[in-house]
């Protein structure tokens, strides 16, 4: 496929894992650069991330997806796991799309904070405004 990739809603189920300290997301099955053309936004100076907008089991939420050792995952937080009454083991059903949204920026701000970050960032990712 060549040209720009169209900003498209995707499907998927992944079970809810449970990460490294403590981190319970699910492992997106797709990479969001090549999926919606576009680079990663500057979470903060060494974390970089895909914002999304979606639905978990029919829940809207907002977050973003990020890669750490060559996967792409998205965080599904205590308060999230709450309101759906899922489990790590759990299969979700997943529908996600891109977004610019700052409501989406400041939660990938609040969740990246708990995951390990890389040596550094990646120089090409976008930075939002507040």
């Amino acid at each position: 496929m060549s040209g720009k990739k169209r900003m498209t809603k995707v499907r998927f189920e992944a079970e809810l894992i449970e990460g490294h300290k403590g981190v319970t997301p699910v492992i997106v099955p797709f990479d969001p650069e090549e999926q919606w053309g576009r680079p990663p936004v500057r979470l903060d100076p060494r974390r970089d991330g895909w914002l999304v907008k979606g639905k978990a089991n029919g829940t809207r939420f907002e977050g973003y997806i990020g890669v750490r050792w060559g996967r792409f995952f998205l965080i599904i937080d205590a308060e999230l796991r709450e309101t759906l009454d899922v489990n790590v083991g759990d299969v979700l059903s997943m529908v996600v799309e891109p977004t610019v949204r700052t409501s989406a920026l400041a939660k990938a701000r609040e969740q990246c904070k708990v995951t390990t970050a890389p040596k550094k960032g990646r120089p090409d990712a976008i930075v939002l405004p507040s």
